[in-house]
């Protein structure tokens, strides 16, 4: 399980980005892989996104940072920033995540995320979200991780919900594959969806990651605008990466996205990070 850390990088980064390019409504549940014990080097990493958008709404675009410090084995925060613009103004989300390994076999993930606004035109994050999650590591080899978690989101005047969520997740070598089903109950209306994902990543921590996530299903949940009104439709989305160390301290990570909301838009992205470990 040697780089799941850094895996978890990809797999957060992937959760939060694709909550930038959805709407408030079905915000999305970032999966976290499993973590080795032990001491890494902190990791800063800078980037942007620019997604293209169909039916009229317009290129999406943003700035991103996350500080990772993983020196403590035991417990290893991780700070998030997100501002993204889009036609009808901008929107800044600030998050704080964390690992907490209360044994060799069981490890929780907890977070929270705060999103101000500026005006009602501009809202692409919740006002707030909470996460938790828990990973067992099923014995004797402990490469099979097994998961739940849960989600809690307030998107102020729009609504609230809750995402309830199992995984599971596979290592061999340099191979790691994941698996996760979310179950979403959104207010008003207490309107119940399901939908899943499909993981798979290829590499070695300090010379390469390449990977895609696959997924799917149908959101439903209500519209309260001008009179309560049921929005129903079913999405898809692939995301495609590639991490490259170009040195010891250095390195590069660019994302492909696409996503369809086959009701609603077609989305196609392309972002693009640098980090340095130290």
């Amino acid at each position: 399980m040697k780089g799941g850390l850094w895996l978890a990088l990809w797999f957060l980064a992937s959760g939060s980005e694709a909550a930038s390019a959805q709407t408030a409504s079905t915000p999305p549940t970032p999966a976290e892989p499993a973590p080795v014990l032990g001491t890494h080097p902190i990791r800063l990493e800078l980037g942007g996104y620019f997604h293209h958008v169909d039916r009229g709404l317009g290129n999406w675009r943003g700035l991103e940072a996350q500080l990772w410090i993983p020196t403590n084995p035991r417990f290893i925060p991780v700070f998030l920033v997100d501002s993204q613009t889009r036609p009808t103004g901008t929107q800044q989300t600030y998050g704080f995540f964390s690992y907490l390994n209360w044994t060799d076999s069981f490890y929780t993930t907890q977070g929270f995320s705060l999103s101000p606004r500026r005006n009602d035109t501009a809202v692409y994050f919740p006002d707030q979200r909470y996460d938790i999650k828990a990973h067992w590591k099923v014995p004797p080899q402990k490469n099979l991780v097994l998961a739940g978690g849960y989600t809690y989101y307030d998107l102020g005047s729009q609504g609230h919900g809750q995402i309830f969520n199992v995984g599971t997740i596979y290592y061999h070598e340099k191979l790691v594959l994941e698996g996760n089903v979310f179950i979403n109950r959104n207010q008003p209306g207490a309107l119940v969806s399901a939908s899943g994902s499909l993981a798979a990543q290829y590499g070695i921590e300090g010379h390469y990651w390449a990977g895609v996530v696959l997924s799917g299903g149908r959101e439903l949940y209500q519209s309260v605008s001008f009179q309560p009104i049921d929005i129903n439709f079913s999405s898809y989305s692939a995301r495609a990466f590639y991490r490259k160390w170009l040195s010891r301290h250095l390195g590069v990570v660019v994302f492909f996205d696409y996503q369809d909301k086959l009701e609603a838009y077609r989305r196609v992205g392309v972002s693009s990070r640098i980090f340095f470990e130290f």
